[in-house]
């Protein structure tokens, strides 16, 4: 039986790729691709409110976006082996993680994958307080390989990300600026991450 599909996505959002190292992906990418510029979430993002498998997990990454082609890519390095990302990189090694969309209709997105996929097992939460930001990853499954992420376009979002489109010179979402914005302290970056795992 068909699935039937998700309310239609806007445009494209970012490339989630997984890295071992951020500044050597960002170096490689320079040299061989053009890309750049790059900015930087800083030395380390923490989810410290994620649950992983149903299960209080913090996990770590390095986040870097950056440019490429009209295309931004969000270079994510694993900085533990408790995050998705990690468990990617053991799995696949260095690659394309996900396809990013930023949706005005969260509650009317996340409706239709959970009515879709009823069976869908809650891979990570990290929906708890103080997150100003929803988002998900849905699962790979529903993309023929390829990981999803959905976040709830708010005027939060938009500042939080307004940064790095700048670096596309998208002026849609803010300004140009090469810094990304800073986050609540102990709120990690992204701040809500869901993962589904469609049976």
């Amino acid at each position: 039986m068909t699935a039937a599909p998700l309310p239609r996505l806007p445009g494209l959002f970012h490339v989630g790729w997984v890295v071992r190292d951020c500044a050597a992906a960002q170096a490689e990418l320079r040299a061989r691709l053009g890309a750049g510029p790059f900015v930087s979430a800083g030395e380390e993002s923490r989810f410290d409110q994620a649950l992983v498998h149903g299960k209080p997990t913090p996990f770590a990454l390095k986040i870097a976006f950056g440019a490429l082609g009209g295309v931004l890519l969000e270079l994510l390095q694993p900085l533990d082996d408790r995050s998705p990302h990690a468990e990617f990189l053991a799995a696949c090694g260095e690659g394309l993680h996900h396809l990013a969309f930023l949706v005005p209709d969260f509650d009317e997105q996340l409706a239709a994958v959970r009515a879709a996929h009823p069976g869908a097992d809650l891979l990570i939460d990290g929906t708890g307080p103080g997150n100003p930001v929803r988002w998900v990853y849905l699962d790979a499954g529903m993309a023929r390989g390829t990981v999803i992420e959905l976040l709830e376009r708010t005027p939060q979002s938009e500042a939080l990300f307004g940064s790095a489109l700048g670096l596309l010179g998208a002026g849609t979402l803010g300004s140009g600026a090469r810094r990304l914005t800073p986050r609540q302290p102990g709120t990690g970056c992204p701040p809500v991450l869901i993962c589904y795992h469609a049976r």
